[in-house]
């Protein structure tokens, strides 16, 4: 291919859809690059936009925030940062869709016009009618046929998600366009139209094949849909009818997945009360298959046991059932002597792992590698601490009875480490496990993103040497021992372990059977974080000692948790220290190397305490990711003999 007008032919004549999109941006990234070689630039400037135009995220649940880069109902794929000219760091979107012009938003007028491949019309259709730059984007016969192309490919898409040899993934799309066609219909108040979807939404809910395998998600999202727009729905169809089919879809999902059933059976719950309709029934249903989850964990010695007895006694408790109360508040009094420490872990759906790996692999295939970087340094697949905080919030109002039971914290020994008593304590072990919680989840995102990137050779020692080297890391700082001074760069000390790992992580790219070395590099970069803290705490012109509490004569140097101490931005008991540092990464490195509730990594390696099958390479990537995220900062002087740090 090499020209635009090749593209647009072949475009034309293609069956792409969703599920190609990566490929389509990579025919378009390659002509755009041969077009600069035969310096075509206008026409490169073209393929540039058509690929920014497919990757550009298209939804009513994006909100405007100019400063981030976002409009109403587009955003960007990626975000980060770049160095200005004088030095300083600006923030980066791409696609940057804040800075689109009308002369832009014209040309996918254009190309929805002439386009004849349905999924790509769709696409330039979405970003024409969410710009409304242009006069043609506010004309209601655009509106009411762009409604109209989204319904008929939402309805291919039901028809591949229903072909077992289809990918999982077009149960997404085809929900993704259904509520999209469904909202430019309700809120355009094309009526004919919206009643349509509605009606089909119905009837796809109706008459899915709950007993296929793998695909109860669907009937789980069209119910949602339906229960959401309850006002919309009402009058068109008929909601026992919803109600019936979750629950014969909750049958099914109880054989596999009672997590499944107890959500197809909250959104009867809800739709009932919309209703206006008594849910007993439909509340002991729920109440029983949390008592499933808790025989299930009893027979395992799992803690989480405890938890689902708790939620069934809530349950229990609201409808009154006196019986049901009084046999589990005998059975929580036993369990809570029978429970031994373990795991209990929630399978993702096949479905929402393929969205997820397929996310991760045209991100990665879009980015260079100071993008990969980036995006180690912003971890979008991490929740923020105020998230885990209102979670953790959450957690303490479900958490009935065990909130009145002080909580300990054992090691693999058997030895208590740490003890939460009081209310403060409590809502402090709250926090840290809604964070553990999160920080899974996300890790196992990063682990994903990690290894892609290394397959796809965008993240190697070479281009995180060449991103640190423009960092403070690679600044000296001035000591003085016994009287002599001495110039220390803290890049020096991470060098041998990051060349280690990386080298390790090649030679397992190449062969698989060369597992790498996860101990050493773990090990090394735990004692190496330690130190750049300590760097960061001396940049900021703070002591790195202290006195013994035993004598003022001692010093020792501070331990990890002083210093986390120390950078923190604004704590409540020093309002006036000011560091502008990230909370959210004081908090991880916090958790992962400090915190006895979380993974207290330093303290596990420092004294030996990992055993071989301990080590994970998801804990070395985290160490990693910490890594970058400290070289974020930049140390700005304000006055003598103090300085603010500052990102951006």
């Amino acid at each position: 291919m090499n020209s635009i007008q090749e593209f647009y032919v072949f475009l034309d004549q293609s069956y792409f859809d969703q599920s190609d999109v990566g490929e389509v941006t990579l025919l378009l990234e390659e002509l755009a690059k041969k077009l600069v070689e035969k310096n075509d630039e206008s026409k490169a400037q073209l393929a540039n936009l058509e690929r920014e135009g497919f990757l550009i995220n298209k939804s009513f649940d994006q909100k405007a925030e100019l400063d981030n880069g976002k409009i109403d109902g587009l955003s960007w794929q990626m975000s980060g940062t770049y160095t200005l000219k004088s030095g300083e760091e600006a923030p980066f979107y791409w696609p940057d869709i804040v800075k689109y012009d009308e002369e832009k938003f014209k040309y996918f007028e254009e190309r929805y016009n002439s386009c004849k491949n349905l999924f790509a019309k769709v696409e330039y259709g979405l970003l024409v009618y969410f710009g409304k730059k242009t006069r043609y984007s506010k004309h209601r016969d655009f509106k009411l046929e762009l409604g109209e192309l989204l319904f008929t490919l939402c309805k291919q898409y039901l028809g591949k998600a229903a072909d077992d040899q289809a990918s999982k993934g077009y149960f997404l799309y085809f929900f993704h366009t259904l509520k999209l066609a469904f909202q430019i219909a309700k809120r355009e108040k094309f009526q004919s139209l919206l009643k349509e979807i509605v009606l089909f939404t119905f009837s796809a809910h109706l008459t899915w094949n709950v007993s296929k395998e793998g695909t109860l998600r669907i009937l789980l999202d069209l119910s949602d849909l339906m229960s959401e727009e309850f006002k919309t729905f009402k009058d068109w169809i008929d909601f026992d009818a919803v109600i019936l089919k979750n629950l014969q879809g909750a049958i099914e999902l109880e054989k596999a997945q009672v997590w499944g059933a107890i959500y197809a059976i909250n959104t009867c719950i809800e739709i009932q009360q919309k209703k206006g309709g008594g849910s007993q029934d439909l509340i002991l249903k729920k109440a029983r298959l949390y008592e499933k989850l808790a025989n299930e964990g009893e027979g395992t010695r799992n803690m989480a046991a405890l938890s689902f007895v708790e939620d069934a006694l809530v349950l229990y408790k609201q409808i009154n059932s006196e019986l049901d109360i009084e046999r589990l508040e005998i059975k929580y009094s036993q369990l809570r002597g029978k429970i031994e420490m373990g795991r209990f872990a929630k399978e993702l759906p096949q479905e929402e792992v393929e969205a997820i790996q397929k996310q991760i692999h045209n991100t990665v295939s879009a980015s260079n590698e100071q993008d990969i970087i980036s995006f180690f340094i912003q971890s979008p697949w991490y929740a923020s601490v105020e998230k885990s905080t209102e979670l953790a919030k959450d957690l303490a109002k479900k958490s009935v009875l065990l909130s009145m039971i002080p909580a300990s914290i054992m090691d693999k020994f058997g030895n208590t480490i740490e003890k939460f008593s009081s209310d403060q304590e409590k809502e402090e072990l709250n926090f840290w496990t809604s964070y553990g919680f999160q920080f899974q989840m996300g890790t196992q995102t990063m682990f994903d993103f990690f290894m892609e990137a290394i397959t796809a050779k965008k993240l190697t020692y070479k281009s995180v040497l060449v991103h640190l080297e423009k960092t403070w890391m690679n600044e000296s700082i001035t000591r003085e021992y016994y009287g002599a001074k001495v110039k220390v760069i803290p890049l020096d000390i991470l060098k041998p372990p990051l060349k280690y790992l990386f080298a390790e992580m090649e030679d397992y790219r190449l062969d698989h059977k060369n597992f790498p070395d996860l101990l050493t590099s773990t090990d090394s970069l735990t004692l190496k974080i330690e130190g750049l803290v300590r760097f960061f705490v001396e940049r900021l012109g703070l002591p790195t000692f202290k006195f013994r509490p035993k004598g003022k004569d001692v010093v020792m140097e501070k331990l990890l948790d002083d210093l986390l101490a120390d950078i923190k931005d604004r704590p409540l008991s020093k309002p006036d220290q000011v560091t502008n540092f990230d909370e959210d990464d004081r908090i991880l490195i916090k958790y992962v190397m400090t915190e006895k509730a979380g993974l207290n990594l330093r303290n596990k390696v420092a004294h030996g305490l990992l055993d071989f099958n301990e080590y994970s390479l998801g804990n070395l990537i985290v160490l990693f990711c910490i890594i970058l995220k400290l070289s974020k900062y930049k140390f700005v002087p304000i006055q003598k003999n103090k300085v603010y740090d500052s990102y951006r």
